[in-house]
């Protein structure tokens, strides 16, 4: 039992010590940690009024409505396929089940 578990811990030591010494830069180079570091910048607000000018041009709520139901969502949302409707008249409990 327990040659199995110092055999894993053994592969596994090997592939981070592996990879702890592939990650190490060369001695004398340099690497900053903030390499690709961009700064924060804000996104352009809207005034409301102007937003809801824009959603009424869309049709509103129904419209996004319509297209959550359409499958047609943000981020791809097909609606709930995968669920099956609920049984139309389940059975009821039989009437010493039943609560007083």
């Amino acid at each position: 039992m327990c040659q199995p578990m110092l055999a894993r811990w053994l592969a596994v030591s090997s592939a981070l010590f592996a990879l702890t010494v592939s990650a190490q830069t060369r001695p004398g180079e340099y690497r900053s940690a903030l390499e690709g570091y961009q700064p924060y910048s804000e996104n352009k607000t809207v005034p409301w009024k102007e937003a809801n000018d824009t959603v009424g041009k869309v049709g509103g709520w129904r419209a996004y409505a319509k297209e959550a139901a359409e499958g047609q969502g943000p981020q791809g949302h097909t609606g709930h396929a995968g669920h099956a409707a609920p049984a139309a008249s389940a059975p009821k409990p039989a009437a010493s089940q039943a609560k007083p």
